[in-house]
């Protein structure tokens, strides 16, 4: 009965024995196998599942011993039952300590006995069934377990690498802000020295100012991904404040939830910040000042020839011609006007807003070429319109260029070349005197030509300046398009 459930399989040594267990079990609810040897049992406990093996033998052999030892070592739930003639304390003790055997009784056979024997050996295989199921989940969830735990170790010390190597103080709080953990970079940010930062509270690391809004801050980690705190440290031990910006999620740390907190210092982003804001500022005076003085000196004294003009028509006695005085006054008022248009144009060119770059640079330049005697050479390769940012910063960086060649170099000639095939690419040259470039940069902080270059840097470009005395300056500038 291959790959069947046999609930009693009975070993019997003659067909008189088989008979007599057919009677005992007739009318039970058991699945019964009955066979005549030991070699015939194997082959069907080989190919079913069997629940009770009952041997009926005169006496008691080795082979019978060696039999339920096999049967242990290939299925130690099957139950063993022997029914013998012959009882012999010393092979009854071997059946037990080797074949371990459920039970063993002597005939003549008491069929309740048996039938109860049974039924109690089908149990305790049943039981031993399930214990050895539970015995084997246990046994894949320990191992489950134990590759978990092997994964958790290797992501933890992989945690700590990166936390103990992080170049910015780091620290693990708790709800309420004490200090869990802190990697080594964090001694830079609460002490000087060697100091234990666990227990304390991550508020009174800094400026009393910034308290409220980090504790409001550390309250809003759960609901609020990827948000950004600017904060000051506190003052310590001759040590200024500093800006720092915190970053933040939230994880368990040791069963518990906490918060890992990350000080950024951005004390030298702030500054630069700084820096560029108020060299903006200088700009913005540096160009009102200008077109004051403009106003002032050009259009200020035309304004005040035509006031004397309108005063000198209304005296009753005046001996000139008033169509005279009016001509005058129109050719003031047209000069007037001519004086405004230059300004405006200086302030924003209209033909850069209207035409572009090139256009404008041509008008630019041919205004300049007449009056000054320099030998220009200009070409621009760009046929397309630019991002006005970056047109206006070209057309200033050219001016002020031209502007500096005309008032300190001496030059004779001017090279302009404009490039915009993969970026936008500005080579300017003179033949001047030269100048100290970084002495330049340094002593003249707020000059039009620095200015220009901190504008050409906040939109993400590049630039050389190159120049010695006698021999000139070149000046190249890339911004992307």
């Amino acid at each position: 009965m291959p790959n069947s459930v046999i609930d009693v399989l009975v070993i019997a040594d003659n067909s008189d024995n088989i008979k007599l267990y057919q009677l005992i079990f007739s009318g039970s609810i058991y699945n019964l196998v009955f066979v005549d040897d030991i070699e015939g049992a194997s082959n069907i406990i080989d190919n079913g599942d069997v629940k009770v093996v009952v041997v009926d033998c005169m006496r008691i052999r080795n082979d019978i011993i060696h039999f339920f030892k096999d049967l242990e070592g290939l299925d130690s739930c099957i139950q063993k039952v022997v029914v013998t003639d012959y009882i012999d304390h010393t092979q009854i003790s071997a059946l037990i300590s080797i074949g371990r055997i459920f039970n063993y009784i002597t005939k003549p056979i008491d069929p309740k006995r048996l039938n109860v024997i049974i039924t109690k050996a089908i149990e305790q295989f049943t039981l031993h069934k399930k214990n050895a199921a539970l015995l084997q989940n246990v046994q894949r969830k320990n191992k489950e377990l134990k590759n978990l735990l092997s994964i958790l170790r290797g992501e933890e010390e992989k945690f700590r690498n990166i936390f103990n190597s992080s170049p910015d103080p780091q620290f693990i709080v708790d709800e309420r802000g004490l200090i869990l953990d802190s990697n080594p970079n964090a001694i830079v940010f609460c002490c000087n020295g060697d100091c234990n930062c666990m227990g304390r509270s991550i508020f009174e690391l800094v400026a009393d100012e910034y308290v409220y809004g980090l504790s409001e801050y550390v309250k809003r980690i759960e609901n609020n991904k990827n948000e950004r705190l600017e904060v000051k440290s506190r003052a310590r031990n001759n040590v200024t404040e500093k800006d720092y910006e915190v970053t933040s999620y939230s994880f368990r740390y040791k069963d518990n939830r906490a918060y890992m907190l990350s000080f950024r210092n951005i004390s030298e982003r702030k500054e630069v910040q700084k820096k560029v804001m108020q060299t903006i500022i200088e700009t913005e005076e540096k160009e009102r000042r200008r077109f004051a003085q403009e106003l002032h000196d050009g259009i200020g004294p035309l304004l005040s020839t035509t006031k004397l003009y309108l005063q000198w028509f209304n005296m009753p006695k005046t001996k000139l011609d008033k169509s005279v005085i009016i001509a005058k006054m129109e050719e003031t008022l047209e000069e007037t006007i001519l004086s405004l248009r230059e300004v405006s144009n200086n302030i924003s060119p209209n033909t850069l807003l209207s035409f572009g770059l090139k256009a404008a640079l041509k008008n630019f330049i041919g205004r300049i070429n007449n009056v000054s005697g320099i030998a220009f050479e200009y070409e621009c390769k760009i046929t397309e319109r630019l991002e006005q940012q970056n047109e206006i910063t070209v057309y200033r960086l050219i001016c002020e260029l031209i502007n500096n060649s005309l008032k300190h170099s001496q030059a004779q000639s001017i090279k302009i070349l404009i490039d915009g095939r993969d970026r936008l690419e500005v080579n300017y040259e003179d033949d001047g005197k030269g100048f100290d470039v970084d002495a330049v940069m340094q002593e003249n902080k707020g000059s039009g030509l620095v200015n220009i270059i901190n504008r050409v840097e906040s939109l993400g470009g590049k630039y050389k300046i190159k120049s010695a005395k006698g021999k000139g300056t070149q000046v190249q500038v890339h911004l992307n398009k």
